[in-house]
């Protein structure tokens, strides 16, 4: 169970939509996974990883109708990323994420097993489960960065829709963003034990 461990490119384009008390937990080192049902390319419905590094896109739709998706000790993290939300005009980017690597978990007790690591709650993890059951289901294992600063963003209408990913029509930077995890062997111990707690097929 390798570790793929890059830097950032100098400048993204390519940003992947997640809620926005995820991404805080990414950022307040809480979470290293992202869970995706098999199908990050709507076309087809199969699961592919269009970058392994990209920005962070976080959502807000419907984001008060989440509470019984997260663990009861994060609603307050919902509502303060719902109450800081940019205007609807503008777009706000402050993260970004390299798959270090991908894990099929087959059995949905092993994410439960994690709760100590992740925001979402047994009532999620169910429904991700039960959506489909033919289709698999996957934790993107991640280093996640900060941006030097938050880079606000005009809204275009090509960014709209239940789509996972985006393409910028301009790039940003992340020079000088930092690892949430800034240690490369403190990052190895925690994604070992993930990938241990999830007991998944890995793949690099």
């Amino acid at each position: 169970m390798g570790i793929l461990v890059a830097m950032l490119p100098e400048t993204l384009t390519i940003a992947l939509k997640e809620w926005a008390v995820v991404q805080r937990a990414l950022l307040e080192n809480h979470q290293i996974v992202l869970l995706r049902k098999g199908g990050l390319i709507e076309e087809t419905g199969d699961f592919d990883l269009k970058a392994r590094e990209f920005l962070l896109l976080p959502t807000y739709i419907h984001e008060t109708e989440r509470a019984g998706d997260l663990q009861p000790r994060f609603i307050n993290w919902l509502r303060e990323e719902e109450a800081g939300k940019p205007v609807p005009s503008m777009l706000r980017f402050e993260a970004a994420c390299e798959v270090t690597s991908i894990a099929q978990v087959t059995d949905r007790e092993c994410f439960k097993n994690l709760c100590a690591q992740h925001v979402y709650s047994d009532q999620f993890i169910d429904g991700r489960y039960e959506w489909e059951p033919y289709k698999p289901v996957f934790a993107l294992i991640c280093r996640a960065y900060r941006l030097a600063a938050p880079v606000m963003v005009p809204f275009e209408s090509e960014y709209a829709g239940c789509r996972s990913w985006i393409e910028l029509t301009k790039p940003i930077s992340t020079i000088a963003a930092q690892p949430v995890i800034d240690s490369d062997e403190e990052y190895g111990r925690r994604v070992e034990w993930t990938q241990r707690v999830l007991s998944g097929i890995v793949m690099s």
